[in-house]
Parts: structure tokens; C-alpha cells; sequence
């Protein structure tokens, strides 16, 4: 009985001709399922290493992307305009600066020099400039008057000191003529003709910083 069972029994017998047709039913099955797998995996693998088919933009995704373009291209001009821009300010503006120390060098001792005559007390009413004083004021100060021709006439005889014919409590230069005549003038004025002959393109600007409360 005992050799009865062990050459039956499923798990205990020894695998003998009689039990051999049982592996008939698993090799087989055993192949197909491992043919399943490894074409389980090619397909994965073929659909990872397979190339993306990427559609082409349409026409309104390829004008948008144009226009974006355009407008990147159109921001980065204006920024560069307004660089260029912010400089040349700068620039103006420092020209404008150096320009007004050199009209500041040549007027200001000038009309320093002239209210030194005016005010200080040095000379009265009617009195005649020095030599000195009086070719200062003919060579640097009144050819610059817009009317220097109608002013001088005939020529100059000498400059002198007295009052304003209109404005009684101020001082002016007066310039005697060789015929007599007594002709006053106005030194702000020659001070203004001075800059605009010679810095015409800063004139305009320094005047009305400086000179546009003066009275002519």
C-alpha cells in the first residue's frame, strides 16, 4: 500500500513515465505566457523609443508667435531710443553747464567792474571816467550795444556818470559826442549783445536764466 501511494501521491511520489504527461500540460503554457510578456515589453518599448509626431503650427498660432516677435523686436528699439535718448540729455546738459561757466567768466567781472563805477561812490554825477576806466568800457562793453552805431554818432568824446533820464534815483554811463550831444546807454544791454555774439547757440538759455528779470 505504502509503494501504492508514494507512486500516486502528487507531491510525494517520485516522478516516474506515469507522471511524466502531466508536464505536457506545463511547458507549454509556460512558453506561451513568457511570449506574451516579451511581446508586452517590445511594444512598450517600441512605443517609448518611437518618435513624436508633432503637428505643424497653424497660420493664427504662427501669426501670433510673428507678432510677439515684433513687439519684443519694437520694446527692446524704444528702450534703446530712450537710452540714447536720456543720454543725450545728460550730455546737453552738461554742455549747457560748461558753456554757462565760460559766458559766467567773461560777463561777470564786467558787470562787477561797472557797478563798481555806478555804486561805490568813486564818481558824482557828471563826472568823467578815468583813462583807464573809460577804454575798458569802449573796448570790452559798449561795441556789443545793438545800437552802438547810433549811439556813438559822430564818435566819442568821453564817458561819463549821471542820472537816469527816466528813472531819477538810478545811475547810468552817458556818452559825450564829439558834437556835444549826450547820449545814455544801457551796460545790461552791451552785457546781452556781448553773449549773443559770441555763444549765439547758448545765449537764448543763459539769458533767461540769468537776465530775464534785468531791465534793459
Amino acid at each position: 500500500m505504502a509503494s501504492v501511494f508514494l507512486q500516486f501521491h502528487p507531491f510525494l511520489s517520485v516522478p516516474t513515465k506515469r507522471t511524466l504527461p502531466h508536464a505536457k500540460f506545463f511547458f507549454p503554457l509556460r512558453a506561451e505566457v513568457g511570449k506574451v510578456k516579451t511581446k508586452q515589453i517590445a511594444l512598450k518599448w517600441s512605443a517609448f523609443l518611437r518618435r513624436p509626431v508633432v503637428e505643424p503650427p497653424s497660420l493664427e498660432e504662427r501669426e501670433a508667435e510673428e507678432e510677439e516677435e515684433i513687439e519684443e523686436e519694437e520694446e527692446e528699439i524704444e528702450e534703446e531710443v530712450r537710452q540714447t535718448d536720456v543720454r543725450g540729455r545728460r550730455g546737453r546738459k552738461q554742455e549747457l553747464v560748461q558753456w554757462e561757466d565760460m559766458i559766467l567768466e567773461d560777463t561777470v567781472p564786467l558787470v562787477g567792474f561797472v557797478r563798481m563805477i555806478l555804486h561805490s561812490g568813486k564818481y558824482e554825477n557828471g563826472d568823467r571816467l578815468t583813462p583807464e576806466h573809460e577804454t575798458a568800457i569802449l573796448d570790452k562793453l559798449l561795441p556789443f550795444h545793438p545800437e552802438y552805431e547810433k549811439k556813438i554818432g559822430c564818435g566819442v568824446d568821453y564817458i561819463k556818470v549821471g542820472l537816469h533820464p527816466q528813472f531819477d534815483k538810478s545811475r547810468c554811463l552817458f556818452i559825450v559826442r564829439k558834437d556835444g550831444e549826450v547820449e545814455d546807454f544801457s551796460f545790461w544791454k552791451c552785457i546781452k549783445g556781448l553773449i549773443r555774439q559770441k555763444y549765439p547757440l547758448y545765449a537764448d538759455y543763459f539769458m533767461h536764466k540769468h537776465f530775464h528779470k534785468k531791465r534793459d
